[in-house]
């Protein structure tokens, strides 16, 4: 079954990507790295709830571009310089390409951690 098929346990909205976020700096700060790790594991056997938790996620970031940034992203009077994307979106985004494709990357262990909280594994 695809990820599209895949209900996940907690609902994917702003509060609990930020208490995800939050876990995440508590694990980095405690060098905690069994929590990159879960999430490393889920990602490399494709975890259908942890694709599913990572698209929500950079669902929700992005909407928080959106409504904080959305006007001037897309404004040619603003300077190329400031027309970029937040850069919790868009690894999100990568972290979810690349898990998808079956490659994760290393680089977003983090990333797949918090994933794998979100979605409850």
């Amino acid at each position: 079954m695809g990820a599209a098929g895949v209900e996940i346990p907690e609902w994917v909205n702003e509060r609990t990507v930020e208490d995800a976020f939050r876990r995440c700096f508590f694990a980095m700060e405690n060098r905690r790295v069994a929590f990159a790790e879960k999430g490393m594991r889920a990602a490399r056997n494709r975890e259908s709830r942890l694709l599913k938790a990572l698209e929500a996620g950079t669902e929700v970031l992005h909407r928080i571009q959106e409504r904080q940034y959305g006007r001037s992203l897309r404004s040619t009077s603003t300077p190329y310089g400031e027309r970029v994307e937040l850069t919790e979106y868009t690894t999100w985004r990568e972290a979810y390409k690349l898990c998808d494709a079956g490659s994760p990357s290393e680089h977003f262990q983090w990333v797949y951690g918090m994933a794998a909280e979100l979605a409850g594994l």
